[in-house]
């Protein structure tokens, strides 16, 4: 008997989570590539979005049936076509040329890259080149919530005003220690060595 791996599958909270989105997010890019659905869940007697049957048809995912009720998995195919239009449907759905051009701005910078950014990297990224960028407009371009864009920001400026403390707290006693070794011979009315 020889075993198959049928690759990674993901729920929709660990997608989103490889994503470094909401998952509200990618419910609603998932809504907009066609692959949920909204139904009524009788065990948690709500709506719910699950996977759509066509979906599973065409093997992009599983919905599955666990002991605290149903649940939907995403395959493989279904990961890498999300990671292609994910960035694409985000900057779309801001309806906001500015939060666009930002983004598609930071999509260059991040290809160039060996490494990627995370998310505190790409907010720190698009503060420094995109100052007047909205932090809303970030939140929803980068798909994240706006309380943790600001989380990151708080923590950039205790950073930087840390950084200027020390700089400055470092400075001064180098500056007046080196004038103190210097005499000033027009306060002490005494000739400076250089002078003949």
């Amino acid at each position: 008997m020889k075993s198959i791996s049928l690759g990674e599958h993901l729920t929709f909270t660990e997608a989103a989570t490889k994503f470094s989105v909401t998952r509200p997010t990618l419910v609603k890019v998932l809504l907009q590539l066609g692959l949920v659905q909204k139904e009524y869940d009788t065990v948690a007697r709500e709506n719910r979005y699950r996977l759509h049957p066509e979906a599973e048809k065409k093997r992009l995912g599983k919905r599955l049936m666990g002991p605290h009720g149903p649940f939907d998995v995403l395959g493989p195919s279904a990961l890498e076509w999300i990671e292609a239009d994910l960035k694409a449907i985000l900057a779309a759905s801001t309806f906001d040329r500015a939060t666009v051009t930002a983004l598609q701005a930071l999509d260059a910078y991040d290809a160039e890259r060996f490494t990627k950014l995370d998310v505190e990297g790409k907010v720190l990224w698009l503060v420094h080149h995109f100052p007047d960028l909205p932090v809303r407009q970030m939140a929803q371009g980068l798909g994240v919530s706006e309380r943790l864009v600001h989380r990151y920001l708080t923590k950039r400026r205790d950073q930087l005003e840390r950084a200027r403390k020390r700089m400055g707290g470092r400075s001064s006693p180098q500056t007046s220690r080196k004038r103190s070794l210097k005499p000033n011979p027009r306060r002490t009315g005494k000739p400076s060595p250089r002078d003949p």
